[in-house]
């Protein structure tokens, strides 16, 4: 476990947003937030370092060392390497070998992960899955990533790359991934689309249950390969899953082969926005 006497900084790494937390193991002590730049790498690692550099200063002001930094970054990893092999909203980090800069720019040990897993491992540590052994989390916000945490550890798979829900094919006439179908139906803006929704346009309505229709195959699917106990949905799509959770649940059960899947939970995340910036800093845990 991380000593009392160190804390850890955790830093999420999206396609809008760099989401930074100094962490004790069990609470954010400060954090901070900068948009992600759209242009080149020597932009990203001065805004990165902006968002590093305050929560380094509130750990002094705390007079506590930092034991490390953990990057949550969206994409593959390598990271025994420690590069980021390809990352598909920030292209501009890939093959950038992300731990050595950030590593010689503090001069602290750093960790990296994929941003989805680092939202996983929060939550089932201590957040919505806590309780349990089996947890299968998935992030709905600019894109769909997700991971299976199981044995105490997230799952690799025999190359990595496990866990990347949003490419599992459900429409097999069209050929398209849970991915494709979410910005299909959303439009690339599911906040205006849930603002329409909750205005009462039917056809918004439509979009978010026939989302959590899809959603919920994917979710069968999962159940039939690997059984978790319980599926926790996180991103900014969860502020609007009451338009399409009980969607999810009912397409779950129809194409879920177990007659357990009932006994599968599928619930909201437990640790909000700051859940991929805490994973990272558990990344020292």
């Amino acid at each position: 476990m991380i000593n009392k006497k160190q804390f850890t900084i955790g830093i999420d790494i999206g396609g809008t947003k760099i989401s930074g937390v100094l962490f004790d193991g069990k609470n954010v002590l400060a954090d901070y937030v900068l948009g992600t730049p759209k242009d080149d790498f020597n932009h990203f690692m001065i805004m990165l370092g902006a968002v590093i550099e305050p929560l380094l200063a509130a750990a002094k002001k705390n007079k506590k060392k930092v034991a490390g930094i953990g990057l949550g970054i969206a994409g593959v990893m390598d990271k025994q390497a420690g590069k980021v092999r390809k990352s598909p909203n920030i292209s501009f980090l890939d093959n950038k070998y992300i731990r050595a800069e950030v590593e010689k720019k503090f001069s602290l040990p750093v960790k990296i992960e994929n941003d989805a897993a680092c939202f996983v491992r929060a939550e089932a540590i201590i957040g919505a899955g806590g309780e349990y052994k089996s947890v299968y989390g998935i992030t709905i916000g600019t894109g769909i990533g997700g991971a299976w945490w199981t044995e105490r550890k997230i799952f690799e798979g025999a190359h990595g790359t496990a866990g990347e829900p949003g490419h599992i094919i459900v429409d097999f006439k069209e050929k398209i991934d849970l991915e494709g179908v979410y910005h299909r139906l959303m439009g690339r803006n599911p906040e205006e689309m849930a603002a329409r929704a909750y205005a009462g346009d039917k056809r918004a309505e439509m979009a978010f249950l026939e989302f959590g229709g899809y959603l919920g195959m994917a979710f069968a699917n999962i159940i039939n390969i690997i059984d978790p106990e319980i599926f926790v949905i996180g991103g900014g799509v969860v502020e609007s899953s009451e338009l399409f959770l009980g969607e999810v649940k009912k397409s779950m059960l129809a194409h879920a082969f177990s007659p357990e899947a009932g006994r599968v939970k599928v619930v909201k995340a437990k640790l909000g926005e700051k859940a991929g910036a805490i994973g990272a800093a558990l990344l020292f845990s």
